[in-house]
């Protein structure tokens, strides 16, 4: 017992110690790609990465609601995302794993301004707005590895419908004059996300301490009637690692207890270019409190707590903050 318990702590260092450096590679090498420098320096393949980024930067799994500001030299946007959904571990009688099963209802927006430049030099400006519903069901295993570590792999499958409005402000025509060009678009995209999930959790006497790596692989295929160039697909990485830290309170409701909680939480989207949406990662950190529940309906899955969080969210010329509420 003592080797296999050596064995699934080394697990987790090792855990601990690459992803983070996996993190670090992708932002650095996502991170240093040239920004756009004209209106002709855009191409097809930038139009397909910056749908498909946004795509993945709202309903990729393990994403909360959050609402995020990019302002940099050459681009401000707002981005905001929401979900309603449950997830829930079921219990297997007389097997050494449980199933794993979610649900969910996920929504968002961009609104992206670039300050570009014609051929000719003169001032362009793009506005982009980017709407999208998506719905989502997961299912997978629970593997148990001890009384305090466990990995989850779970295949997520998704179908979302993305509208697009692009403008193009203060283009010259062949006479001479200013022009405003706006394009339409839409596109449907279906997404098969493949996940590993290491969960550590350990207790101190009253308070909890919760480690996660997820590390998610992700298959995007678009098709749309109006625009060829969203007819496409493609393979994408995403990769998060979390931290939360839960303690005691005074306070009871229907004689079940309140826990206080904080949490830092790091994202990556490791395949994704930096001038798709301005950012490649994410730092998450915020505080909340939850209302212990434990209870099991119909004996078959669990249900531990509902709860209430804020956060700020920050990175490189990246402001935002979520708020929301969990249930777990």
């Amino acid at each position: 017992m003592d080797v296999f318990q050596n064995n699934t702590m080394k697990f987790i260092f090792t855990i601990l110690i690459l992803l983070p450096t996996l993190l670090i590679i992708g932002k650095t090498s996502a991170q240093n790609s040239a920004p756009l420098s004209g209106v002709s320096a855009i191409s097809e393949s930038d139009v397909r990465n910056s749908a498909i980024a946004f795509v993945n930067t709202t309903s990729s799994p393990g994403l909360e609601g959050a609402t995020i500001n990019v302002d940099s030299a050459q681009r401000e946007s707002d981005q905001w995302r929401s979900s309603l959904g449950f997830t829930a571990e079921i219990t297997l009688k007389d097997h050494i794993f449980n199933a794993y099963w979610g649900l969910g209802l996920v929504g968002g927006s961009l609104k992206d301004k670039i300050q570009t430049a014609a051929d000719d030099g003169r001032a362009v400006e793009l506005d982009i707005t980017r709407n999208i519903l998506s719905v989502r069901g997961s299912f997978g295993l629970v593997f148990p590895i001890n009384q305090n570590f466990k990995l989850r792999p779970v295949l997520t499958f998704a179908v979302s419908d993305m509208e697009t409005e692009s403008i193009v402000d203060a283009l010259f025509d062949n006479n001479n004059n200013l022009t405003v060009q706006t394009l339409h678009t839409s596109a449907q995209i279906a997404s098969t996300t493949g996940s590993i999930d290491a969960l550590y959790w350990s207790w101190f006497d009253e308070y909890k301490l919760e480690l996660s790596a997820h590390l998610n692989v992700i298959y995007n295929d678009s098709f749309s009637d109006d625009n060829p160039i969203l007819d496409t697909h493609a393979w994408n990485q995403t990769a998060q690692l979390k931290s939360r830290v839960s303690g005691p309170t005074n306070l009871t409701t229907s004689a079940r207890p309140w826990r206080w909680l904080v949490y830092a939480n790091h994202t990556n989207f490791i395949t994704h270019d930096k001038t798709s949406l301005g950012y490649t990662g994410l730092f998450d950190l915020g505080a909340g409190m939850e209302w212990q529940l434990n209870v099991k309906p119909l004996d078959w899955f669990g249900w531990q707590y509902i709860g209430i969080s804020a956060g700020i969210i920050t990175s490189r010329n990246v402001d935002g903050f979520n708020v929301g509420i969990t249930a777990r």
